[in-house]
């Protein structure tokens, strides 16, 4: 778990944020109905956890600035004896102030009298609130419903929004986020190589995926994200999700996957023989990707623009292609380049960051340069979860089998 005095600085961070009179609220999310009585696991907001470390549905943390005097609130759930019965048991705002740091917790029923009290007693010109929206058409979360009440009742507030400014800081990652990064990443390779050394031709994608689960579960990690199992013409499919295919021998099989350690994120892709052994064809294809991913390792540091890195590999691969015939330009790679080469990862996998920003020390990314060749039932993704350094970079998942030699190697010692 990280520390209490991280999610203490991050919440130092955001108060510069705050203008005098003004009020600030960042929210935990709310759990989402599936079927019946059943709920979907609830995942915390990340920005609401990153600022406190709590895990709760139904929860708000909120600040306020008054003549330059900085207050702080988490609001939780009222303890209920017949759900503690069923969920076990809730904090109470004395426990939840000892483990939290936070001075003040309150119960989420008391959130609207203590600000109606606040824009009663002082002249609050400005609403804070985290909003997120990939969509406008999407329905409103609990934190949009909450600012349109809230502006209803208030019209002259001003409203702002923090969600930019808490995804700038948590692009550069903390020592504490980045030993998250490194048992995310650790996990992984030990789940990879479990799944290597039990994995053979015969099998469906999901019974070569369940030995993967089974070092996450055991490792007390969930999935950073569902799993990307897929063999033969599967790998061409670049989202593919049934995972249920019969492999057969000769095939190669797309692994895209990652565990989650205290909510930080592992990403790997790795495209396997199933036997072992690559075909003289399979090993040609596969080497251009991987070419294309170390061209662009090899010119990641401080100070270069993240974006330009994607246009490094498609210019390897790009050539290696017109080497062996397959394409007379360059320009002619998008018929097998279908995605774009990396993301940043943190609390999510695909995670909060500018992708044409220059990278800086601490940063954590992802670069995935693939190929793929739907004519052929051949599909090779090859990706790395990688920690910008002072000087350079250091690829947290290097020890996961990568090139030709060291696959065919550790599959046929398995």
């Amino acid at each position: 778990m990280l520390s209490k005095e991280f999610h203490k600085t991050r919440r130092e961070m955001y108060a510069k944020f705050i203008e005098n009179n003004s009020i600030g609220v960042v929210f935990a999310g709310e759990e989402k109905d599936e079927a019946g009585d059943e709920c979907y696991p609830f995942s915390v907001y990340r920005n609401f956890y990153y600022l406190t470390g709590y895990t709760k549905p139904n929860s708000i943390y909120m600040v306020y600035r008054i003549n330059d005097k900085f207050n702080e609130m988490l609001f939780i759930e009222r303890p209920e004896e017949v759900k503690e019965r069923y969920e076990g048991k809730m904090l109470r705002p004395e426990e939840a102030k000892a483990e939290y740091g936070i001075d003040s917790v309150r119960y989420i029923n008391e959130l609207e009298n203590i600000i109606s009290w606040l824009m009663f007693t002082y002249d609050i010109k400005n609403l804070y609130v985290d909003i997120a929206r990939l969509d406008m058409n999407m329905s409103l979360d609990a934190a949009q419903q909450f600012a349109k009440k809230v502006l209803d009742k208030y019209p002259f507030l001003s409203l702002k929004n923090t969600y930019h400014k808490i995804a700038n800081m948590r692009s550069v990652k903390h020592r504490e986020e980045i030993e998250a990064h490194r048992r995310a990443c650790s996990i992984t390779s030990d789940a990879v190589k479990h799944m290597l050394s039990h994995m053979k031709p015969g099998m469906t994608e999901n019974q070569v995926e369940a030995y993967f689960d089974f070092v996450l579960k055991s490792n007390n990690c969930g999935h950073a994200f569902a799993t990307i199992a897929a063999s033969g013409p599967n790998s061409c499919v670049l989202h593919y999700s049934e995972n249920s295919r019969k492999i057969e021998d000769g095939e190669m099989i797309l692994f895209d996957l990652g565990a989650s350690s205290d909510y930080y994120c592992a990403d790997v892709s790795r495209t396997y023989p199933i036997n072992g052994k690559f075909t003289d064809r399979q090993k040609q294809l596969y080497e251009i990707v991987l070419k294309g991913l170390e061209a662009a390792i090899a010119k990641t540091k401080p100070g270069q623009p993240k974006h330009l890195l994607q246009q490094v590999s498609k210019d390897v691969m790009a050539e290696e292609l017109i080497k062996i015939g397959m394409i007379k330009k360059p320009e002619e790679i998008n018929k097998y380049y279908l995605h774009g080469s990396g993301h940043f990862i943190g609390l999510y996998t695909h995670d909060v960051g500018n992708d044409e920003a220059t990278l800086e020390e601490d940063m954590v990314f992802t670069l995935e340069p693939g190929l793929y060749f739907a004519e052929e039932n051949i599909g090779i993704r090859i990706e790395d979860t990688i920690l910008i350094t002072k000087d350079g970079c250091e690829v947290l998942t290097d020890n996961i089998p990568k090139t030709v030699g060291e696959i065919e190697e550790f599959m046929q010692g398995k």
